[in-house]
């Protein structure tokens, strides 16, 4: 193809997890294929964004594409700037929406979000949940999943499993770790050589550390953030991912873990029943039902030979997040023939 200049506008932070990872990965998978990628970052305090509109639309008249990412409340702002900017400047504009919390937002913000979102050429949404979202306000979305980039050598075979869990998320109210550790009390009491590992930090971890504590819990092991690459280390020990947000979109930490040969286990919510299909690809529960998440996690390991089917059939169907497979609509939705 002509070399052609995209850029690429999101809250982005270098080396970080979320938006900014599949930034990132975006931008480099763009550059392998011969397009000059680039990132601006809209990070930044308030008045330090008021001056964004000037900066943006300065750099952007050097490129063909404008790409923004964003997603609900304050996580909005990026789509306000680069369209704005796009619209002044006659410049092709895509915007990827990734909030799990569409729902609320858009019904507090409609006339923002209808009055943005409807100046963009394609909208992109990463699945059929915030498709749904995205027609009830009359807005048009093409459904194009987050990227996973290949790596094989994370991978483990596993030929049993054992009742060691793992959770990797922000200790925060919205991802529900109290649900777990509720349930992982259950489980012990059936298999006392359970182990649970909390990878994450938060303000919810001291009350979530006194849980543990009231409960008179052992091994429960709150190892708190740990750098993105040695995250695989501590699947690697696993053999059970959990997941358990109250409301999520396309949760990247689900995709890594199957990569890796976990069997998943998360609440049936938001866009998690796209990715995962229960007792295929994975495991779903009702969002804070502790008792039945608890239910889960023991089937898992007294039905050792369906789990690990599951987790094989899941492993499979991660070709469906591989740039390969998604490269070509997203050429599509910049023009590219």
């Amino acid at each position: 193809m002509d070399m052609l200049r995209i850029l690429i506008v999101a809250n982005y932070i270098s080396s970080t997890g979320g938006i900014s990872s599949q930034v990132e990965l975006l931008c480099k998978c763009l550059n392998k294929e011969g397009v000059e990628a680039d990132i601006y970052s809209t990070k930044g305090g308030m008045i330090s964004r008021l001056g964004m509109f000037h900066n943006l639309y300065c750099e952007a008249k050097a490129y063909d594409i404008i790409h923004v990412h964003c997603c609900s409340y304050i996580g909005f702002f990026p789509a306000v700037l680069a369209i704005t900017v796009a619209k002044r400047l006659g410049k092709r504009i895509v915007c990827t929406y990734h909030g799990g919390s569409a729902e609320s937002f858009f019904r507090k913000f409609s006339w923002c979000v209808r009055y943005y979102l409807k100046q963009t050429h394609v909208n992109i949404v990463l699945s059929g949940f915030l498709a749904k979202i995205f027609d009830k306000y009359g807005l048009d979305s093409q459904i194009i999943p987050n990227i996973l980039p290949p790596n094989e050598s994370h991978y483990r075979e596993r030929h049993e499993i054992q009742p060691n869990f793992i959770s990797v998320r922000t200790l925060q109210p919205l991802y529900n770790i109290e649900c777990i550790i509720k349930a992982f009390t259950i489980v012990k009491q059936s298999m006392p050589e359970a182990k649970l590992c909390i990878l994450g930090d938060g303000p919810c971890r001291k009350n979530l550390e006194q849980l543990v504590l009231d409960l008179k819990l052992e091994d429960v092991y709150f190892e708190g953030r740990v750098p993105n690459s040695k995250v695989y280390d501590y699947l690697d020990q696993s053999d059970i991912f959990i997941s358990m947000p109250k409301i999520d979109n396309q949760p990247m930490s689900i995709l890594e873990a199957s990569e890796c040969g976990l069997l998943v286990i998360s609440s049936n919510v938001g866009g998690v029943p796209y990715m995962l299909e229960d007792n295929v690809t994975g495991l779903l529960v009702e969002s804070d039902n502790f008792r039945q998440l608890a239910e889960k996690m023991i089937w898992a390991i007294e039905h050792g030979d369906k789990s690990l089917e599951i987790i094989k059939t899941a492993k499979k169907s991660l070709s469906n997040y591989s740039w390969d497979n998604i490269k070509g609509q997203l050429y599509s939705c910049y023009g590219i023939n």
